[in-house]
């Protein structure tokens, strides 16, 4: 279907996983392809074709798992001769800002055609940067300062030089990177803009929202920040066609709860290492800008992060306890999303909602989400997925079932109905291989394994010899089938 956006997982576990995959997106939409993200090793999984084919990258941060592999695409795409084009990198003005300073060392310097000579390479040469998302009103510059040095000072777009009335720059000396203070208008608290507001207000961005568009797929994306906590300079992105939206959260620590006490908790400034009179009258200053921040968050930002995932298909990041920048299973395993699918998982997860795996393919067709399973949409309509280092299952209620999902410390866990334990639901199981789903192995040594023709089989292993059994995907008798997939969708080799 021509409004279809088709998602391919490229890799999707947590940054500390086993499986090493990291975070890496394939969108297609009326056959145009772009990355969202590029921390997934993509040469091996789209090859060289498929690189040369992606219109652009989407970025939410800069964390390395997330961006792992963006200079070998920008040098592949500067250098390759079928190509020559430059790498269209799309994100907010201070994410971009933040991979051109992480990638110059890689990017901007290089031999000459001979060998002979060291020779610089502009970074613009190599990137295409669009900016998504509307721009701030004022920014941290570093300038030559009329005594021959050079220092950091705050401007606003017109170029003014904005007094420390207004705005401060901070810089700890454990981290040196400059940060901003800013007192807002309507409070008349000290705040740092990046964190207080959303793209929303017009006090700190301006109004031009930079809709990404492509008018070619029929597409519009918009950049969201309102719910996004993550510490690194993050952003979200809703993708949109005519008929369907796909909200992408990038990693955040969604909570409404904390959320809540960002924007009414007021906390008192701290001038035991500046005192008073410096803070008021120094432009910069050097210390720890948590000591003269008074509300984390705008009121303004709150209401629009609780209104952010509505209407749209939503992919969320999830981790099990006390992870800190990212959303623990805890708080939003029962979240009022409707439709949500975990990514970024740990290595061991149980969930109510669907958890993406490496090879899959979702298809938003008409507002809801379908896997393509050789071809076929099929709803995701399992009652518990579960991800178990490398092994994927779900579950299907049933009141005779030989497993029962039970709860502990806010995670979830798959027990035989043996175990000890009260359960939430007992449950059939079934081995996810390649979106099929086949029954435990009859046989407590057997595993299940992908032959080259394709096929699936049972294999139990003696100690003399293996015997093995083809069996049959049950995905047909679980799940209503709900259409085929597009034959104008493209399809890329997954792993």
């Amino acid at each position: 279907m021509g409004e279809d956006i088709v998602l391919d997982v490229l890799g999707n576990t947590g940054c500390f996983s086993l499986e090493g995959e990291s975070s890496g997106y394939m969108l297609t939409f009326n056959g145009s392809r772009y990355l969202l993200e590029c921390g997934s090793p993509v040469f091996a999984t789209l090859g060289h074709h498929g690189i040369e084919e992606i219109k652009g990258i989407f970025a939410t941060h800069s964390h390395e798992d997330h961006r792992r592999w963006f200079t070998d695409i920008a040098l592949f795409r500067f250098y390759d001769a079928r190509s020559s084009q430059k790498l269209k990198l799309i994100s907010t003005e201070t994410i971009l800002e933040e991979f051109h300073k992480n990638s110059k060392g890689a990017l901007e310097r290089s031999l000459s055609e001979d060998s002979k000579r060291v020779i610089d390479i502009p970074y613009h040469e190599m990137v295409e940067e669009c900016i998504i998302g509307p721009r701030s009103l004022y920014r941290i510059r570093l300038e030559k300062s009329p005594d021959g040095g050079y220092r950091y000072v705050i401007r606003d777009r017109d170029g003014s030089l904005v007094g420390p009335e207004k705005a401060k720059i901070f810089i700890n000396p454990r981290a040196n990177r400059p940060r901003m203070l800013f007192k807002d208008d309507e409070s008349g608290l000290w705040v740092e803009p990046e964190s207080y507001y959303p793209f929303s207000s017009t006090e700190f961005y301006e109004v031009t929202a930079n809709e990404f568009v492509d008018e070619e797929a029929r597409l519009r994306v918009k950049a969201v920040k309102a719910p996004v906590w993550h510490g690194v300079p993050s952003v979200a992105f809703r993708f949109m066609t005519e008929r369907n939206s796909l909200f992408f959260s990038s990693d955040t620590v969604y909570k409404p709860s904390l959320w809540k006490e960002l924007c009414e908790t007021r906390r008192p400034q701290n001038f035991d290492r500046v005192n008073r009179r410096e803070f008021e009258e120094s432009a910069v200053i050097y210390g720890d800008i948590n000591d003269f921040i008074e509300l984390t968050w705008s009121r303004e930002r709150y209401e629009a992060a609780l209104s952010a995932y509505k209407g749209s298909v939503v992919i969320h990041d999830v981790a099990r306890k006390n992870s800190v920048v990212h959303t623990d299973y805890e708080d939003i395993g029962k979240a009022p999303i409707e439709k949500l699918i975990f990514t970024h998982t740990p290595d061991n997860l149980t969930a109510l909602r669907p958890i993406l795996k490496s090879g899959k393919r979702i298809v938003i067709r008409d507002g809801e989400a379908h896997e393509s399973v050789r071809g076929m949409l099929y709803p995701l309509d399992a009652d518990v997925y579960v991800k178990h280092f490398s092994g994927y299952w779900v579950g299907y209620a049933s009141p005779e079932g030989a497993y029962k999902v039970i709860e502990e410390g806010g995670l979830l866990g798959v027990v035989s109905v043996e175990t000890p334990g009260d359960p939430l639901v007992r449950v059939d199981l079934y081995c996810d291989i390649d979106g099929e789903y086949y029954p435990p192995p009859r046989d407590p040594r057997g595993i299940y394994r992908t032959r080259p023709d394709g096929k699936v089989e049972e294999v139990v292993y003696g100690k003399k010899k293996s015997t093995g059994r083809v069996v049959q995907g049950m995905r047909n008798r679980l799940s209503r089938v709900a259409g085929t997939e597009s034959s104008r969708s493209p399809t890329i080799a997954l792993r």
